[in-house]
């Protein structure tokens, strides 16, 4: 199961903010991960950008 990571100093949700994924087994994994994080966070209005690609063990994306 893939566990997010806010990594915006102030914790919100918001454009401009990087998510860190861990745990996902695939780059569309990571992605779905970060969907259903943002519609349960109220967040859909945000898009999504990969900002790293499967570097270590995680997907760093921004909310955009």
């Amino acid at each position: 199961m893939a566990k997010i990571e806010n990594k915006n100093p102030s914790g919100k949700i918001e454009k401009g903010a990087t998510l860190y994924v861990s745990g996902a087994s695939s780059e569309n994994e990571a992605i779905l991960a970060v969907e259903n994080y943002l519609r349960e966070n109220r967040s859909e209005e945000l898009a999504i950008t990969i900002a790293e690609n499967g570097t270590g063990d995680g997907y760093e994306i921004r909310l955009d």
